[in-house]
């Protein structure tokens, strides 16, 4: 199905669902929008009470028409709350200016003849009775002056003032009717459903075939906007650039290139402003983009930019930390919570249920586009998302309650895989430009869900990022080196298996004979050798460190280096733990010169950074340590 198919089934399937205010699927021809004020009434159309609203409670439900739901300039009342100026018959009494009075009378007379075509229809509501009655009686703003809420100066006209921040003609007015249930107009489904029926009986637009259910039905001019809100004023569908070249060269005028009815139009755009604003996850800090997941069925769909986080945060939860001991949880156990996790998911959806992914972003201020779209059977995405998950981990640092560090099996999000790969070091952060971030988290999500292999610039990225530990913070130095060696397993994980693989472990593999993990394990145990020997306090780093980005490109020759510089290092250690490091160098070198030596010298591939790490956090086991020291005793 197309994405429009996929939002009009999500509409039918979830709109009336009920939850908060402001979290619900918007109906037809009604819009949400924040209101200032709130005028109570009986049903007799009698001045009962008004308050300000508080921030909190501000998302109001109001009827619209599709003129004044879009609109930016002119007069196009709403068809029942609105701004002062168009629901205050007084209002102009009390402006100073002439053309203000002017323009706040035709504002009013605009409104009521439509709140009255209403009201005589055959889909009135005593709701809308008592509000017509009250307002023809004009009173309102002297009512709200004699409420306290408005002010005005010694000649009877408005002092510059604002409600909730908005000046008086701008602050939007809901009404409460006193002896009906609910009393809430914005609640009342009965005045919603009245509405939408009276609406879409009389709307007179020009007719023709929608192109989307391919019925002859009233189409639709003026197409909704704020779908997204950090991009609020650009439209997903629009054809009004009769002067630029939007559709000239092909067609002669808007319609022909396409045409969408009143109704599909605004089912398509009130299932994505619901879905946007209750599941989007946006990547960027100004310039954004907007990725959604979910099922046209309503059923629970996981976050494709947190569900991993949260799994990998209660993973230790089944190991206690001994006292003074780095605890490093097996890959095993985080493998059994992501079958777990997904299974939750699985249960609910049945054999024909789908899953859909699509990404947003405003070419323009006014332009909206779909930049990214995929629809799943919901099965096979929970096994490709639950296959990255576990091809995708790695080991990261991190600490509990008190303070104490271990090592937790986690996936990167995607966020951060772009960022580590992409961003510059600013305090303890890593940030990426928005443009750079936003394409690079989309590339990994079309990976992901349409099971591509994961790009290899972005593994090269990662490597170089990791061989140069110096350009970060030991905190971020950490980071980068561990989702550098996330993002490489799967890599090596996929091309040499195609499946979840085996040739590519967390644990140290002593029989691997790869020229560059043989040396990444080299550098580590340098590293070691000279960390060995420092005091607690200690923070200078290692020539090991120092030496990383030459080592990379030049490995026999570094190491050679590193061999001089570790003499005086050697003498300071114990002599069974100096034998016991040169035997770790002395089976690495064995190894080596198993290859070709035209090749030693030559650049290492990323599989180093898997031999670094992993050689460095067998070194690094304080129970392997004291076990050690025992031995030399």
């Amino acid at each position: 199905m197309s994405w429009m198919s996929q939002l009009y089934r999500t509409y039918e399937n979830n709109v009336g669902r009920g939850g908060p205010a402001g979290e619900q699927m918007i109906p037809v021809a009604h819009m949400n929008a924040n209101a200032q004020l709130e005028i109570t009434l009986n049903l007799s159309g009698e001045f009962q009470g008004a308050v300000c609203v508080a921030r909190e409670n501000a998302v109001t439900l109001i009827p619209v028409t599709e003129a004044s739901e879009g609109r930016s300039s002119g007069i196009a009342p709403h068809a029942l709350c609105d701004t002062l100026s168009y629901v205050a018959g007084d209002f102009g009494s009390y402006c100073a200016e002439e053309k203000q009075r002017k323009t706040a009378e035709n504002k009013f007379q605009s409104y009521m003849k439509n709140l009255q075509d209403w009201k005589e229809s055959a889909f009135s509501h005593p709701k809308i009775c008592a509000v017509y009655a009250y307002l023809m009686k004009k009173e309102l703003i002297a009512d709200l002056y004699r409420a306290g809420i408005v002010e005005l100066n010694g000649e009877r006209k408005f002092e510059n003032r604002k409600i909730s921040g908005l000046p008086y003609e701008k602050a939007l007015v809901r009404f409460r009717i006193n002896g009906s249930e609910p009393a809430a107009a914005w609640e009342d489904v009965s005045l919603i459903q009245s509405y939408t029926a009276y609406y879409q009986s009389v709307q007179q637009g020009k007719k023709d075939v929608c192109y989307f259910t391919g019925k002859e039905a009233v189409i639709a001019e003026n197409h909704p906007k704020g779908i997204i809100a950090a991009n609020y004023g650009a439209k997903l569908v629009s054809a009004n650039d009769s002067q630029g070249y939007t559709y000239r060269g092909r067609f002669q005028d808007a319609p022909q290139a396409f045409t969408l009815s009143y109704e599909a139009s605004q089912k398509i755009h009130r299932a994505l402003t619901y879905l946007a604003k209750n599941q989007g996850a946006y990547v960027g800090t100004k310039d954004k983009r907007t990725f959604l997941c979910w099922s046209p069925e309503g059923k629970r769909t996981p976050d494709l930019f947190q569900e991993f986080s949260r799994m990998a945060s209660d993973v230790m939860d089944e190991f206690d930390l001994e006292e003074d001991e780095m605890q490093r949880a097996d890959e095993i156990p985080y493998r059994r919570k992501l079958i777990r996790a997904f299974q939750g998911y699985r249960d609910q959806f049945e054999g024909m249920d789908s899953i859909v992914v699509m990404a947003l972003d405003a070419a323009t201020t006014g332009r909206l586009s779909v930049t990214y779209y995929s629809e799943l059977p919901a099965q096979i995405f929970l096994d490709r998302l639950q296959f990255w998950g576990e091809t995708c981990s790695w080991y990261f640092l991190r600490f509990n309650e008190n303070k104490k560090p271990y090592y937790a099996v986690e996936t990167p999000t995607f966020r951060r895989i772009a960022e580590c790969a992409y961003g510059r070091e600013r305090g303890n952060s890593l940030e990426a430009d928005d443009r750079v971030l936003k394409e690079q988290v989309q590339r990994l999500v079309e990976c992901m869900v349409d099971g591509r292999r994961i790009p290899y610039d972005l593994v090269c990225a990662l490597t170089a990022r990791a061989s140069l530990p110096l350009a970060y913070s030991r905190g971020n130095r950490e980071r980068v080196l561990s989702t550098a060696c996330a993002v490489i397993a799967k890599y090596y994980r996929e091309k040499e298996t195609g499946k979840r693989g085996e040739g590519i472990t967390m644990k140290l593999d002593e029989k691997n004979r790869d020229r560059s993990y043989l040396f990444g394990r080299l550098l580590a145990v340098y590293e070691k050798v000279e960390r060995s020997t420092y005091d607690r306090e200690e923070t200078r780093e290692t020539n090991a460190i120092r030496l990383q980005s030459a080592f990379v490109n030049h490995p026999l020759q570094t190491c050679m280096t590193l061999e001089e510089m570790m003499n005086p290092y050697f003498q300071k250690l114990k002599p069974g733990l100096r034998d016991y490091y040169k035997n770790q160098i002395g089976d690495i070198l064995a190894a080596l010169q198993e290859e070709d030596g035209d090749l030693l010298n030559q650049g290492l591939k990323e599989t180093y950074l898997l031999g670094y790490y992993l050689q460095r956090a067998e070194l690094n086991k304080k129970k392997e340590a004291k076990k050690e020291e025992n031995e030399n005793e």
